[in-house]
């Protein structure tokens, strides 16, 4: 039986022709094609033409040909040819290996494509990571470079308030602070944006009033919406504990962005501000903060759309910003593991909330967090004797050098040097006694940072311990960690305000 089988399987997909030396057909068995007998093996296809320089071989001369496409009828055949060399003539052995061959380049086509798809996918990250470097290097460097102007026109603000102004120019000025403010939290928004793609920021956890904190908001507001002529009601639960640990700069950042998109896009009517308590339990506050405006309102179809970056639910040239602000307060929310909820309607007003959930010391574990305090008593903490503490300046913006220069001066409490140059620093220590050293972190030569190393390892104890307080125009943490790690005392991201430096310098000479 199986010899049957044998027989019926075994030649199904192979055709035995023989031939003579001159390609005459002797004998076909026709399993595949039918060729007939007499007729000349060239005349059949146009691929055994080729074979003729074998005919004249050495007997039992074998010569193998692979994937060999034959088109009978319409219908291709892909076979392999095994042609012998016999005394009489050619035995070719003809193998319809079609449905293999078929197979064979289905499954590599397969793999092709797979490969293609491979390799464009990585392509495709490439390119992305490329764009995300170039991005965040464009955002790094802007932020870098437009520090220092910024810097010097908040800096020449606070110099000019001190002086005496008409009325005209106090409202200038007071514009001129208005718009560095709006300036500055542009800037801080666009960093943070890189940062977070990055994945460079971090949510801080330090102790902060969150009272303060609702009450400058509604300073701030208060007199902002008046200027527009709307009204801004503020509301504090009473529960909520006094202080709490948290971010306060990316709170702030998420609370003033909703606050300034309500002012900007309501012309009349209400901002209300809104602290609420949800809950208490084992030393941990979840708080809602809730921004409602009688505003434009927000369409349904944009409810998504206005939290995408640069998007604008309206885009006349009499709405100003970036369409930043929130995008950076839902990103933030994400990053302090809460999420920004919205209901509004088009034409009567938008409800912007989130829940944050705070750790609050007890009552015996909370250091008295002094108020903000002015110059003057920023100053008199530097000791009831009146001599003057001797400053060495190291800036090489000559605008901030001029403006910081300034602001020391006319406190009356220092003597200041100036360098510019990083290569001179040592030089300028070495030859004189200082109580502190500004130090900014990018000076030509040799940066700042290396400049507080070699003040630090020096082996004079009157050198190696001056006071250094270091000023840069990079807000990234690692560069910050950096200046710290060096040896300096604390770090001043650029613009900073006068009080910020005055309180920075007096804790130091402590």
């Amino acid at each position: 039986m199986l010899r049957e089988y044998q027989e019926q399987y075994a030649n199904t997909n192979e055709q035995f022709v023989f031939v003579n030396k001159i390609g005459v057909v002797l004998e076909s068995d026709n399993v595949l094609f039918k060729i007939a007998k007499d007729s000349s093996i060239f005349d059949f296809h146009l691929f055994f033409e080729s074979l003729e320089s074998l005919f004249d071989g050495n007997e039992e001369e074998e010569t193998k040909f692979h994937c060999i496409h034959i088109y009978i009828d319409s219908d291709l055949y892909i076979v392999d040819i095994l042609a012998v060399v016999k005394r009489a003539g050619v035995l070719l052995i003809i193998k319809n290996l079609t449905d293999h061959y078929n197979s064979y380049q289905t499954i590599t086509q397969t793999r092709n494509e797979s490969v293609i798809k491979t390799e464009l996918t990585v392509l495709k990250n490439l390119e992305l990571q490329e764009r995300e470097r170039f991005k965040n290097s464009f955002i790094q460097n802007f932020s870098h470079e437009l520090r220092n102007p910024l810097m010097s026109i908040m800096a020449i603000s606070e110099l000019l308030a001190d002086t005496k102004m008409s009325n005209e120019q106090l409202q200038m000025l007071k514009f001129l602070k208005e718009s560095n403010m709006n300036l500055r939290l542009m800037l801080e928004d666009t960093l943070s944006i890189g940062m977070i793609d990055a994945g460079r920021l971090e949510i801080e956890k330090k102790l902060f009033g969150l009272q303060r904190f609702f009450e400058f908001i509604q300073f701030t507001y208060t007199a902002k919406a008046k200027n527009k002529g709307l009204k801004f009601v503020c509301s504090w639960d009473g529960k909520i504990p006094e202080f709490v640990e948290g971010d306060r700069l990316r709170l702030f950042q998420i609370v003033t962005n909703l606050l300034d998109n309500a002012l900007k896009y309501t012309e009349a009517g209400t901002i209300t501000f809104e602290v609420q308590l949800n809950q208490k339990r084992a030393n941990k506050a979840s708080v809602q903060f809730r921004v409602t405006d009688t505003g434009l309102g927000i369409s349904l179809e944009n409810k998504e759309a206005i939290f995408e970056s640069f998007f604008r639910e309206d885009a006349s040239e009499n709405i100003k910003g970036t369409g930043l602000g929130l995008t950076i307060a839902k990103r933030l929310l994400e990053l302090m593991g809460s999420k920004i909820q919205l209901t509004s309607e088009l034409g009567k007003g938008s409800d912007f909330y989130f829940d944050v959930l705070f750790k609050y010391p007890l009552l015996s574990s909370i250091e008295a967090i002094p108020r903000k305090n002015s110059q003057e008593a920023f100053i008199g903490s530097l000791g009831k004797e009146q001599r003057k503490f001797k400053i060495l300046l190291v800036e090489d913006d000559e605008y901030v050098q001029t403006t910081l220069f300034k602001i020391l001066l006319n406190t009356n409490r220092f003597k200041i040097d100036l360098a510019y140059d990083g290569a001179l620093v040592f030089q300028e220590v070495v030859s004189n006694n200082y109580d502190l050293i500004l130090m900014d972190a990018n000076l030509p030569n040799v940066d700042g940072i290396q400049i507080t190393k070699l003040i630090r390892d020096f082996p004079f104890k009157n050198i190696k311990d001056i006071p250094i307080i270091g000023i840069t125009a990079n807000a990234y943490q690692e560069n910050i960690d950096q200046c710290l790690n060096a040896g300096m005392r604390k770090v001043l991201i650029k613009p900073f305000e006068k009080e910020e430096l005055l309180k920075a310098i007096a804790k130091a000479l402590k």
